[in-house]
């Protein structure tokens, strides 16, 4: 009697085991187990090879499921209706043959189904689900010899299995299912970082790297009109005085306009030069390094990897007419990545102060995609403009004045700062804080 209780205990385990091994090995990602084996762990290679036949061993589990929920039936009812016959007869209760028959196999019924559900069932499957890895590891080698020894039978499976699925129209899995779209990749990320489980700024760095493929030069470069610049025809004290007041390493030297950019010179080689020798113009132009152009529509990704094969840290950036947009520099791509870098010589301008809840100053040279991170509405995007300086323009229709006003998105927006003939800098203050996107998007 004992024995037989044993059994349908063991029967119930057994059971158990063969479900955490179905939900372990179909949740668990094959990258933890990649994890573990690349550890050297011996039980990882043979769940690497679990995961890598999973229509197999999902039929193994099956058919252990199976087995032994049969089993369950035909041996634990039966020790149970065993049980409840002796232990009726032991408590002398008054009841007829038949009576305590079907008593004894309704008990029986209840308790079996109660314990394969609950201990057979649920808590093995739940215990899965929370930790596939641990139990994928667990089950590994018992799965794998199981699979072994049942091979044959499994294989017919199988086979049936895929049979019918052709008969139903259903196509093989493709075996790149467990590949992630970019929008999924995004959606986890997100998902990780409001969890906890990476910081603020990983995910910020981890986000651009997501968009820096999608930028082209024209989003980040210098614009024209903000371009610092030496003309040629300065002397060499003029050169060299005007790039310590800059205070950059590097410049683009022009003859006539902008337009016409012949080269780049160094700081270090100017001031190499002026220790050296009698600087005269034909020993200026002697150091002047040749210049990269670029064409505006370039895409970042492939400026930055041109860089890195000519060793270069600057580009100009032409029109589609040879003229100068702007200019690029490796500092410009890096910042894609990681944001603003702020050196020793840089002013902190932040592209949006906040003043109050209410109001923002707003730097109308950056680009809109920046500047959303910080506004609580944000602007739309359009293939018309790139910069908030662009945005006032296409709402005005013109480049507006100081102090000209006009409420667009959910602001009032008022135009505080203007060079030439670019809107540097706008106050915006929020008039709707329900405003959305979506809204202003169809102005």
């Amino acid at each position: 009697m004992l024995a037989d209780i044993l059994l349908t205990f063991f029967l119930v385990l057994l059971n158990a085991f063969f479900v955490a091994a179905e939900f372990a090995i179909v949740k668990v990602r094959s990258s933890q187990i990649e994890l573990k084996a690349n550890q050297g762990s011996s039980r990882a290679k043979i769940a690497q090879h679990i995961h890598a036949n999973l229509d197999a061993y999902l039929s193994a589990s099956q058919l252990g499921i199976t087995l032994a929920s049969l089993a369950l039936g035909w041996i634990g009812e039966s020790v149970v209706f065993e049980m409840m016959m002796k232990a009726v007869t032991f408590f002398g209760a008054s009841m007829d043959a038949a009576t305590m028959h079907t008593v004894s196999i309704i008990v029986a019924f209840t308790l079996i189904t109660v314990l394969h559900i609950v201990l057979g069932e649920q808590a093995p499957k739940s215990f899965a689900i929370r930790y596939p890895l641990e139990m994928t590891m667990a089950v590994a080698y018992p799965l794998r010899v199981f699979y072994l020894v049942f091979r044959p039978f499994i294989w017919m499976v199988n086979g049936l299995s895929k049979v019918t699925l052709r008969l139903l129209g259903m196509k093989r899995t493709a075996e790149d299912q467990d590949i992630h779209s970019e929008e999924e990749l995004r959606m986890l990320l997100t998902e990780s970082e409001e969890g906890g489980a990476i910081k603020q700024s990983e995910h910020d760095l981890i986000q651009n790297v997501f968009e820096f493929d999608d930028r082209v030069v024209k989003n980040i470069m210098v614009p024209r009109t903000k371009i610092t610049a030496i003309d040629i025809d300065l002397s060499p004290q003029e050169i060299l005085d005007r790039m310590i007041d800059e205070g950059y390493s590097r410049m683009p030297v022009y003859r006539d306009t902008l337009d016409n950019v012949i080269g780049v010179i160094y700081t270090k080689d100017l001031l190499r030069l002026m220790k050296t020798f009698k600087v005269d113009r034909a020993a200026i132009e002697s150091v002047i390094r040749p210049v990269h152009f670029i064409p505006a529509n370039k895409r970042v990704n492939d400026l930055l990897r041109e860089f890195q094969r000519l060793h270069i840290q600057m580009a100009v950036v032409t029109t589609e007419y040879g003229g100068t947009a702007g200019l690029v520099t490796m500092e410009d791509i890096i910042e894609e990545l990681v944001g603003e870098i702020q050196d020793e010589y840089d002013e902190e301008k932040p592209v949006v102060e906040k003043k109050s809840d209410t109001e923002y100053i707003v730097n109308a040279m950056s680009g809109i995609s920046d500047i959303n991170d910080h506004l609580p509405i944000a602007l739309p995007e359009s293939p018309h403009y790139e910069t908030v300086s662009g945005l006032v323009n296409f709402i005005f229709g013109r480049i507006p004045a100081v102090n000209e006003t006009k409420e667009y998105g959910g602001y009032r927006i008022t135009i505080l700062k203007r060079f030439r003939h670019s809107v540097e800098s706008v106050r915006m203050q929020v008039l709707d804080p329900n405003y959305t996107t979506e809204l202003s998007s169809k102005e």
